[in-house]
């Protein structure tokens, strides 16, 4: 919705450096291969372990909680793996690159490791008697295995608390086994959850402030550069935490647990009963219960796994992770230590650890903006960051399609064959294309920008009536005219010019692309002349030469770009008239003030408006409490997180509603022109229109992007905007490539274009005769 002010939309055309892989024509995927013929096995293992690469960089960037408040240089541990991966000749040296880089971290929890046959889980041997037994004494709880048993069969859990029940009194202290040879499922974890809750509430004698959590969460995509919506973020969420109540009448015997890497999660309750100095956790070997702090895993090639933290535990005295009171190196030796800790009551008090300040760091992305040809490493980062980003944050990625499963595997080899800064520059405008959205724009690309269009000639080219249209020429001299079709440039048919710039011009629709292409066709370097063959209206070709000696931000240029005439009148018909591209919104009294008593006004919304019909949608209606448009917008956390690392996320929604009106309400009827040259602002204004009144929509669809414009910046500081909301109709239906659709569908002829006539603004006078006469 909102977007840098543009004078037009050709304006932006020419000064957005977008791009797009093929033309929609060819349904967005001619001529791809997700693997190019002759590339080796190995060659193609080495680009699958970058993707498996990318993916872990990733996760860990916008879901790894460290990342959210220390200083970790995330981008140097990924340039410093990607020479480890690319040497990796067994599945081995790979998970050994992927560790290299996991250790920036400093976390045991965050590693990688090759996957090995797992054999049938013993948690649950069929003599569950020994689940509860007392040994001199002490009560043995093995509640891992009691939680496999109960999932298996959940009427064994009364007895299992009989036998607890029953031996409680007696015991000098209790022994919880937590240990498990694999993770919980989901369900048994459930019951594990419930039978610890019962039993522990049952012993205490006093309520238990367990420990509480800390993750991510990003609402939207927030902008990396100065410019873009702001109201997307990042923050750390920590949650409330909870109390187990205590019910028991006398004293509670010390408590122990036993944990190892695989014991289930529940790490709050083991950090508010040692907290409270009702119990002490032995862990059993050298390795941390990982899902103590919530972890994620990725399944990678070569049978490597790499498990991430996404979750970190908050002790009530507010330090962080869950610290051991003893570390024995195997399962007897903690069992042991585990007896002797309650038998000799050392659930003391114990030394309070202090609370971490916790000062989030800047989430900025480093541009590299000294970097004019980044080396393949920072290269490799640029597509990475990219792909990255749009995978968990635009919000019509849904909208993609099946290419975007193979956007990391076509262009690695892209990326580490560019030969210098302008290759680059198109390498980034080509992958930008990705994404399908006329919002995506590449900026600061100065070598792209020479390649792809550079200067102007006079001719002005549009694509009209399926083909290449001279539609204005600013010399007199120049040797084309008003409706000329030019049929070749440079030698080449038209077609050829049109695939090229398709490439690198990013466009939500068919007329978008179309559009966009056009405006660039007989671009090129500064002075250069480009030879065309052109065909006239009397149907003769004909070869002609153009200089390019116009610059891009010439205001010649602009200038022609805009409609001429008054910005608002009444037509001789008696119907107002409103241009919204040149309205400014402190016109709009005086506007309404015209039209008061025209029994219809046609706004004309052509290109990119100001702001005025947030103005004039809430006069147009004597509704209350109008919604104008649906938004949402991903609303990231660790819980989301699939296999294919794609967040299926919540979102943040709002309905948007037409603002107050300040004045009186106009009770016209009501059509607006629109056209592809319509995107964004103008789309919303049309949202506005639809929800106030019975608007009636003529000319051709708009460009279909519509969404608060939020950025990204790729080394060499190239930043890439792209849309950032998801924004429907009122009633739910799609606009993002789409676009708004007419209800009288009327395109310029070429004839008409000549007679210097506006077809579509005459479509809209003769649709207001027929039908205001018939009421």
């Amino acid at each position: 919705m909102k977007t840098p002010k543009l004078l037009a939309s050709f304006l932006c055309l020419l000064l957005s450096l977008t791009t797009c892989h093929n033309a929609w024509a060819q349904g967005g995927n001619a001529a791809r291969s997700v693997i190019p013929d002759g590339r080796s096995a190995a060659e193609e293992l080495r680009i699958e372990r970058l993707v498996g690469l990318a993916r872990v960089w990733g996760v860990v960037k916008y879901f790894h909680p460290y990342l959210a408040y220390r200083d970790v240089d995330w981008d140097k541990a990924l340039i410093e793996a990607i020479p480890r991966v690319n040497a990796a000749k067994t599945a081995k040296e790979y998970a050994s690159a992927l560790d290299q880089m996991l250790a920036m971290l400093n976390d045991q929890s965050t590693r990688a490791a090759i996957e090995t046959e797992t054999t049938a889980s013993d948690d649950a041997p069929t003599d569950v008697s020994k689940f509860v037994r007392t040994e001199n004494r002490v009560l043995i709880i093995e509640a891992a295995r009691i939680a496999r048993t109960v999932g298996q069969d959940t009427s064994k859990l009364g007895a299992f608390m009989g036998s607890i029940n029953q031996a409680l009194p007696n015991a000098a202290g209790v022994v919880f086994d937590w240990r498990a040879t694999t993770q919980l499922t989901e369900f048994e974890a459930f019951y594990f959850e419930n039978f610890m809750r019962q039993t522990l509430t049952g012993m205490l004698d006093t309520n238990v402030v367990l420990g509480s959590s800390r993750h991510r969460m990003h609402s939207g995509y927030p902008t990396q550069t100065a410019s873009g919506a702001s109201f997307y973020y990042s923050a750390l969420v920590s949650t409330a935490p909870q109390t187990l109540p205590g019910r028991s009448k006398t004293k509670p015997p010390p408590v122990a647990f036993i944990v190892n890497h695989n014991s289930p999660a529940f790490a709050e309750m083991l950090s508010g009963m040692q907290a409270s100095d009702h119990a002490v956790v032995v862990q059993a070997g050298d390795e941390p219960q990982d899902s103590s702090s919530g972890t994620y895993t990725i399944d990678l090639p070569d049978k490597v796994k790499v498990r991430i933290r996404t979750l970190e535990l908050i002790n009530p005295d507010g330090s962080i992770d869950l610290q051991p009171d003893a570390i024995a190196s195997n399962g007897d030796a903690a069992m042991k230590e585990a007896m002797r800790a309650v038998q000799e009551n050392k659930t003391a008090a114990r030394q309070k650890r202090p609370a971490p300040a916790v000062l989030q760091v800047s989430q900025k992305d480093k541009p590299y903006a000294e970097m004019q040809f980044p080396t393949v490493e920072y290269r490799l980062l640029a597509l990475f960051r990219y792909w990255n980003v749009v995978n968990y944050f635009f919000p019509y990625k849904n909208l993609i399609g099946d290419s975007w499963s193979t956007v990391l595997q076509r262009f690695i080899p892209k990326f580490e064959a560019n030969k210098d800064a302008t290759d680059y520059q198109l390498s980034v405008f080509e992958l930008a294309t990705e994404m399908h959205d006329s919002h995506a724009v590449v900026r600061n690309a100065p070598g792209a920008a020479a390649k792809l269009y550079g200067f102007q000639t006079p001719a002005f080219v549009t694509h009209l009536e399926n083909q290449a249209v001279v539609t204005k020429v600013l010399d007199d001299k120049a040797p084309v005219k008003v409706g000329d079709v030019v049929i070749a440039i440079d030698g080449a048919p038209i077609e050829k010019r049109r695939e090229f710039l398709a490439r690198y011009i990013g466009a939500s629709t068919p007329q978008s692309l179309m559009l966009r292409v056009h405006s660039l066709l007989l671009a090129g370097p500064k002075d250069s002349v480009v030879k065309l063959r052109v065909r006239g209206l009397n149907n003769k070709e004909r070869d002609v030469e153009l200089t390019r000696s116009i610059a891009p931000n010439d205001p010649k240029y602009f200038a022609a770009l805009n409609r001429s005439g008054p910005v608002m009148k009444l037509l001789p018909q008696g119907y107002g008239y409103v241009d919204l591209g040149r309205l400014e919104v402190g016109d709009v009294d005086k506007m309404f003030e015209m039209i008061k008593n025209a029994p219809a006004v046609i706004f004309d919304m052509r290109g990119y408006p100001t702001g005025s019909a947030w103005e004039i949608a809430p006069r147009l209606t004597e509704k209350k409490n109008v919604v104008a448009a649906l938004f949402s917008r991903s609303l990231l956390e660790p819980s989301s997180l699939t296999s294919s690392d794609y967040a299926d996320h919540a979102s943040y929604a709002a309905s948007q509603k037409l603002p107050d009106a300040k004045g009186s309400v106009y009770k016209g009827k009501v059509v607006t022109l629109i056209s592809e040259e319509a995107i964004s602002r103008a789309e919303h204004a049309c949202l506005f229109f639809e929800a106030a009144t019975d608007v009636t929509f003529i000319g051709t669809p708009t460009q279909g992007a519509n969404g608060d414009v939020t950025l990204m910046v790729l080394p060499g500081n190239l930043p890439i905007s792209f849309s950032g909301h998801d924004i429907r109709h009122a009633d739910g239906r799609q606009l993002q490539r789409l676009g708004i659709q007419p209800h009288v569908r009327v395109a310029p002829t070429i004839r008409g274009i000549i007679a210097g006539r506006d077809e579509i603004l005459e479509a809209a006078v003769k649709y207001l005769q027929k039908n205001l006469k018939n009421k």
